[in-house]
């Protein structure tokens, strides 16, 4: 039996559905009951639950027995990439998906993605990811690319390599550009939301995403590690989900300052930045000194925390002097947050697990 777009749905879940903590917890339900809703074809699903608040740890215990997914619960928070190898050891299917907790999807996105790889025998199958409010309207990333010459990327001795980073269509409203997509072959796909062949991360190793990568640029490390492996990626127009970061109609709730702080602390993102750019051999160039700026490692403080306390205070929201020396005290109570909170998390890390940082790759 097929259903309209031609996916047999008689068969056994093909799919395991990997749910995990993006930034925040205060999306999850809807998240959810949106994956449910639209996926089109059987599935399994797995939800790494890391410190959620209690509220949403006990709904997950409620709701997994009268779904029927399975939840990895840990004690402490985890960065993406560590959730994502949890998910990926538990998957036992041909597919599987990896999904932020914080993105609502698109009918039939799951059938498009499994269709799309079917048809081209890709490795990972990418869906069109869009961006906020109102969902399915304005573009993310269609598809992307991490270097212009990718011949010449790897062949460039170790420490000249120049990263780049182009996010096709990026903040473009999807009715300006919908009738230029199509199903093509794509460099670079984002975490929000992709499929892969589990063959393939089987031919990664035991653990497919880099745990060192804690924060930020670890989809392109992780396509960057595909295509030394030979790695066919395609982005498919036709699966859509979008992703919510905090915003007047979905604000974050105040459980989810902690984990929010920590996961775009500056702390984490130039450990990731560090850490990538010595296993792959980049050069410091204009993309790292850009992304390495103060001001770009505080965007999304300044976004999601500082910017909607500072709109709560009528006297301060008024005056730029005032809101300037605003977000000075904000990143200052933030910084001391975060002293506990990293501390805390490589603490828990180190005793969860010992295990060294893995190696530079060798192609």
């Amino acid at each position: 039996m097929s259903d309209k777009a031609g996916v047999d749905i008689s068969r056994e879940p093909r799919v395991t559905i990997v749910v995990s903590p993006r930034e925040r917890f205060g999306m999850a339900q809807d998240s959810l009951e949106s994956i449910y809703a639209t996926a089109g074809i059987p599935f399994e699903l797995v939800y790494i639950d890391a410190r959620s608040p209690a509220y949403v740890s006990d709904w997950l215990k409620a709701a997994a027995p009268v779904r029927g997914f399975r939840v990895i619960h840990r004690d402490r928070f985890v960065n993406p990439n560590e959730a994502r190898n949890m998910g990926a050891a538990a998957a036992k299917t041909e597919f599987v998906v990896f999904i932020d907790n914080d993105v609502i999807c698109a009918d039939g996105w799951l059938a498009a993605l499994v269709k799309a790889a079917d048809e081209t025998g890709a490795d990972i199958t990418a869906p069109l990811v869009c961006e906020g409010s109102p969902v399915h309207s304005r573009v993310h990333q269609a598809t992307g690319s991490f270097t212009n010459d990718k011949a010449a990327f790897f062949a460039t001795p170790y420490g000249k390599r120049e990263l780049i980073d182009i996010m096709t269509h990026h903040s473009t409203p999807l009715g300006e550009v919908r009738d230029q997509l199509r199903r093509e072959e794509t460099d670079t796909c984002e975490f929000h939301c992709l499929m892969v062949r589990r063959a393939f991360l089987q031919k990664i190793g035991p653990e497919p995403f880099d745990e060192e990568m804690y924060a930020t640029k670890e989809h392109i490390d992780f396509c960057m590690t595909a295509q030394t492996k030979g790695a066919k990626l395609i982005f498919e127009p036709s699966a859509i989900v979008t992703y919510v970061f905090p915003n007047r109609q979905s604000p974050m709730t105040p459980d989810d300052v902690p984990y929010f702080l920590l996961r775009w602390s500056p702390q984490w993102q130039i450990h990731s930045l560090n850490h990538m750019q010595k296993k792959w051999g980049l050069n410091d160039g204009a993309y790292f000194n850009e992304i390495r700026d103060p001001r770009y490692l505080r965007m999304r403080h300044f976004e999601g925390y500082v910017k909607p306390m500072i709109r709560k205070i009528p006297v301060v929201r008024s005056s730029s002097k005032l809101r300037e020396a605003a977000r000075r005290v904000l990143n200052l109570v933030i910084d001391a947050k975060l002293a506990g909170l990293t501390a805390e998390y490589e603490q828990q890390r180190a005793a969860a697990n010992p295990s060294p940082a893995p190696q530079r790759p060798s192609y």
